[in-house]
């Protein structure tokens, strides 16, 4: 999950994602489900596994390495319709997932066999999207995705449905591992979302390591970049060297992002 913690609800579910392995859901008492999303609960001081969706092409996921639980999951805030309750999650394979938390499939249809798409779920996107080594971030009724070798790019919701071409795109394509997105605003005017450039990382004190870039872009557009790290004169505002998957963290108009050997903090200069 590319470093991302685990996922929770208000009625105590976590989520999590697996990677690649031997599926087999005739295991009892607990099924092996490999590029899977899982729903757990606590029962009487025991983790189970309450419900579950795995993709239907599980088998070329695992053959080919391109494991679903590359990327992190996003719980939705309630949506209109008639799956109020869902979440967001991408792999390696670059597929969107709408699931609806409360039953995760139709008819508790986890697996598909035999089948060529996944009918069972809210909503999947074929490839929309570079590998993802992260976690969508949401605002306004807006998911942001930045995958592998992609462009940040903006997907409207509603209805709990994700449009099914972006409504803008940054310029900026990144390699290894991408970026996670972070959005500040005041409720739902002044969105900004930041992202870190992390490709330049690499071992402590080598010269392949080199610095993180962090990333401003207007959230109603983000093919408009408002400010990065390297816009300063003199070097100003350059970061220490990159950390793979961080995260910029914004709190009290500043934003902080972590480095090799030091925490850096960016905000308006007096």
């Amino acid at each position: 999950m590319a470093g991302t913690g685990l996922a929770a609800d208000s009625h105590a579910s976590v989520y999590a994602s697996t990677g690649n392995g031997l599926f087999d859901s005739a295991i009892i008492p607990a099924p092996d489900v490999p590029d899977s999303i899982l729903r757990l609960s606590l029962n009487t001081g025991t983790l189970l596994l309450g419900d579950y969706f795995t993709p239907f092409d599980q088998q070329m996921l695992g053959d080919t390495d391109a494991d679903l639980a590359s990327g992190g999951i996003l719980l939705l805030p309630d949506q209109q319709g008639s799956h109020p309750h869902e979440l967001v999650v991408a792999g390696k394979e670059g597929t969107v997932y709408v699931i609806d938390r409360d039953q995760m499939t139709q008819g508790n249809q986890h697996f598909c066999s035999n089948c060529s798409s996944d009918p069972q779920i809210v909503q999947e996107l074929p490839a929309a999207i570079g590998p993802l080594f992260s976690t969508p971030a949401y605002w306004n009724g807006t998911l942001y995705f930045w995958g592998l070798h992609d462009t940040l790019r903006a997907y409207p919701v509603s209805n709990g449905q994700l449009a099914t071409t972006p409504s803008s795109t940054s310029s900026l394509v990144l390699g290894f591992p991408g970026a996670n997105p972070a959005v500040s605003a005041s409720g739902v005017a002044n969105g900004i979302l930041w992202a870190i450039d992390a490709t330049k990382f690499g071992p402590p004190h080598q010269a392949s390591a080199l610095p993180a870039v962090l990333h401003a872009y207007d959230a109603t557009n983000v093919a408009n970049e408002l400010y990065n790290t390297t816009m300063a004169a003199n070097n100003r505002d350059v970061a220490g060297n990159a950390v793979k998957f961080a995260v910029p963290t914004i709190a009290n108009g500043k934003v902080y992002i972590g480095t090799q050997t030091e925490l850096d903090v960016y905000g308006p200069l007096p």
